[in-house]
């Protein structure tokens, strides 16, 4: 059982300010909220719009590489895989509101002779070069996205904390306390009453 507070017009007053400033808090939760929300919906149109771009291009790269393995044999193309060496690095950076990637060392050239190698192992390998910067791109925004919609969760149980704890307490501890001035106040009334008809008596 809560404990209430002891029945005085300066603990009324005192909870009406806070129930003031916890609407007032509450407000600015849902404002923040629905901020988000919105940044979460245009963030959606474009994970939408970079994972079709993504698929189409990692389509186009599969179709190349199935002619040069076609063309060239699989054990060429395992050899050539075995013989490159491994120069990309992967890092975080910081992007303000979130972490992003940074990816370095994405060798531009391979090392593989062109002339003797199918032509379309070398297409692949540029259109997989080119769709580097997308795929990073929607690394960091599905990134933003889980870390925005963890927000919103974390916005939500403070309006529900608010609402149905927060608030439904001050309100009862408010009622109890009118309820007790009140009453104080009809007792004085009627201990005046009865003081005057005494007074009045004699």
């Amino acid at each position: 059982m809560a404990t209430r507070p002891p029945p005085s017009r300066l603990t009324l007053i005192r909870l009406r300010r806070q129930l003031v400033l916890f609407q007032k808090i509450r407000k600015t939760l849902e404002d923040a909220r629905n901020s988000t929300i919105q940044r979460i919906r245009a963030l959606i149109a474009d994970l939408t719009r970079l994972r079709q771009e993504i698929a189409d291009a990692f389509t186009d790269v599969a179709e190349n590489f199935k002619v040069a393995v076609a063309k060239s044999g699989i054990d060429r193309i395992e050899s050539i895989a075995e013989l490159t060496p491994k120069t990309v690095k992967v890092s975080t950076a910081g992007r303000g509101t979130h972490i992003g990637l940074e990816v370095s060392g994405f060798t531009s050239y391979p090392v593989y002779s062109v002339l003797t190698e199918a032509a379309e192992l070398d297409v692949a390998l540029a259109k997989l070069r080119d769709l580097m910067p997308k795929l990073i791109e929607f690394a960091e925004k599905e990134t933003l996205f889980f870390l925005l919609l963890n927000r919103v969760r974390e916005f939500q149980r403070m309006i529900n904390a608010i609402d149905y704890v927060i608030v439904p307490r001050i309100l009862e501890s408010v009622q109890f306390i009118t309820l007790a001035l009140d009453e104080g106040e009809r007792e004085d009334f009627v201990r005046r009453k009865i003081i005057t008809e005494i007074v009045g008596a004699l």
